[in-house]
C-alpha cells in the first residue's frame, strides 16, 4: 500500500511503520534502509544500523506561505525516497526518531541534552552509531555537553545539520547527512562528534564561527578527526581509545552558571550585583592568555568575594585560538592566587558545559579543581601542548573508587 522495496517492508514489519512511545517525551518513530558505506572507508563488514535522532532546526525545513519551517513528515519522507540511501545497499539501515515538538537550536537546553543522552542511552545496544539532527547554532553548545554525559561512550555520536535546507536544490544538508550517516556506521570513534561540510570535529573542541558560509564549524586549538578530499582521511592517532565498561549517563547539569565577557571600558558595578547572587560558578572570558584590567581593583575585589563564598571560576581566553597562560601577567596571577581554575584552550562552550556537569556531581574539592584542570573528554590541552587524545586522562585511567564520580 504505501509502495514500499522489500528491504523498507522487512523494517516496517519489524517495526511497524510509525510507532509512538508513551512517555514524558513522545517519540516518533520512521524507519528506512540506509546502508552504511562502511566499504567506502576501506571496509567491506555486514551491514550497520544507525539511528537518526531528528530534533529540529534548518535541515528539515521547507518553505511555506510564513516562511521557511518544518513540515510534518517532510524530511522523513526525503530521506526515505533518496537514490543514495534507499537504493544504495552499502548505505547503513537506519531508524529515524523524530522529536514530537521540533526545535529551533536558540530554545535547546540542559533539558533537551538530558532527552538525548537519554535517547541513545535507552537504544545504546540496538545501534552501531547515532546521527543527530541539530540546528546549527547552539550545536556546539550541544555536542560539549554530551561528550561530559556520556561515561565510557563506544560508539560513535554524529551532530550535523546544515545552513540550507534539503528542500533547497542548491544545499549543503545532502552531503552533511549523508556522510554523518557513514561515520556513525563506522562504529570505531567512541565519541561525540560535529560533522560539517567536509570535516569531522571533535564535539567538545568545535565553534560555529560563520552565521552564512557553509563551513560554518571550526575546531580551532584541535585538528579534525577526519577530513573529506578524493576520499575520507581519517586522524586515528586522535581518536580516543575505546573504553572498557558499560556506558552510564550523567544528565544532571547546574545552571546556575554565569559567563563574564570582559570589554574595555565596563562598568564593573554589576559584577557585584553578580557577587551577591545566588551562582554555582563563574566562567571568566579573558583578554588574551588571561588579561584582565589590572587598574581595575574592584573587579578583583568582586571576583575575591565571588571565590569567599566557594563558588568556582574559570578563566578562559577571547581569543579564538590559544591558551590561557594565568601566570604570564600580574593581574592572571593574582586570579591564580585567588583560586580562578586556569581554562587552557578550552572553548567557552566547553567550559560552560563542563562546569556545568562537574558540579551537578557534589565531588570533594579536590577532585572537582582535578576534574576541571585535567582532560576529561578530550577537551583540552596536555600543559605540554601534546594534541594527542591518549595523553594522561584521569578520567579513564582513575576507577570508580578513586574518584567517586558517580555520586550524582
Amino acid at each position: 500500500r504505501l509502495g514500499l522495496s522489500t528491504g523498507v517492508r522487512k523494517v516496517i514489519q519489524r517495526w511497524g511503520p510509525r510507532r509512538y512511545l508513551s512517555s514524558k517525551l513522545t517519540e516518533k518513530w520512521v524507519n528506512t534502509p540506509v546502508r552504511a558505506s562502511k566499504c567506502l572507508l576501506g571496509r567491506e563488514d555486514e551491514r550497520s544500523k544507525v539511528l537518526m535522532i531528528y530534533t529540529g532546526g534548518t535541515i528539515g525545513m521547507a518553505s511555506s506561505n510564513k516562511g521557511l519551517m518544518p513540515l510534518e513528515g517532510f524530511l522523513e519522507d526525503k530521506i526515505m525516497n533518496m537514490e543514495d540511501i534507499s537504493g544504495n545497499p552499502k548505505m547503513p539501515m537506519v531508524d529515524i526518531l523524530r522529536w514530537e515538538e521540533l526545535l529551533d537550536s536558540s530554545n535547546m537546553d540542559s533539558n533537551g541534552w538530558a532527552k538525548l543522552a537519554r535517547q541513545i542511552e535507552k537504544y545504546y545496544l540496538d545501534y552501531d552509531g547515532f546521527v543527530i539532527l541539530h540546528g546549527t547554532d547552539t550545536m556546539a553548545y550541544s555536542a560539549s555537553a554530551l561528550s561530559f554525559m556520556f561515561e565510557n561512550l563506544g560508539k560513535p555520536v554524529i551532530l550535523t545539520g546544515s545552513q540550507i535546507p534539503l528542500s533547497e536544490v542548491y544545499n549543503d544538508a545532502r552531503r552533511n547527512l549523508l556522510v554523518s550517516l557513514i561515520f556513525a556506521g563506522m562504529s570505531e570513534i567512541p565519541e561525540v562528534c560535529i560533522f560539517f561540510e567536509t570535516r569531522l570535529f571533535r564535539g567538545n573542541r568545535s565553534k560555529k564561527v560563520d552565521s552564512q558560509g557553509l563551513a560554518a564549524f571550526d575546531s580551532p586549538n584541535f585538528p579534525p578527526l577526519a577530513t573529506l578530499r578524493n576520499d575520507i582521511r581519517i586522524r586515528q592517532d586522535l581518536i580516543r581509545p575505546q573504553p572498557h565498561r558499560k556506558l552510564k549517563i550523567h544528565t544532571k547539569v547546574t545552571n546556575d552558571i554565569a559567563v563574564l565577557h570582559l570589554v574595555p571600558g565596563f562598568d564593573d558595578t554589576f559584577i557585584h550585583q553578580m557577587a551577591q547572587s545566588n551562582l554555582e560558578g563563574v566562567v571568566l572570558h579573558l583578554y588574551g592568555t588571561g588579561n584582565a584590567p589590572s587598574m581595575k581593583a574592584s573587579l578583583i575585589q568582586a571576583i575575591e568575594r565571588i571565590r569567599d563564598d566557594g563558588t568556582p571560576v574559570v578563566a578562559v581566553s577571547q581569543c579564538l585560538r590559544g591558551s590561557v597562560d594565568m601566570g604570564y601577567y600580574k593581574v592572571g596571577r593574582k586570579l591564580l592566587d585567588l583560586g580562578v581554575l586556569n581554562g587552557g584552550d578550552m572553548t567557552i562552550e566547553a567550559a560552560c558545559t563542563k562546569l556545568g556537569n562537574i558540579l551537578s556531581r557534589n565531588l570533594p574539592k579536590e577532585l572537582f579543581i582535578s576534574a576541571m584542570k585535567n582532560s576529561l573528554r578530550g577537551e583540552v590541552s596536555a600543559p605540554d601542548d601534546m594534541i594527542n587524545s591518549k595523553t594522561h586522562n584521569p578520567f579513564t585511567t582513575l576507577h570508580d573508587g578513586d574518584l567517586e564520580w558517580r555520586r550524582l
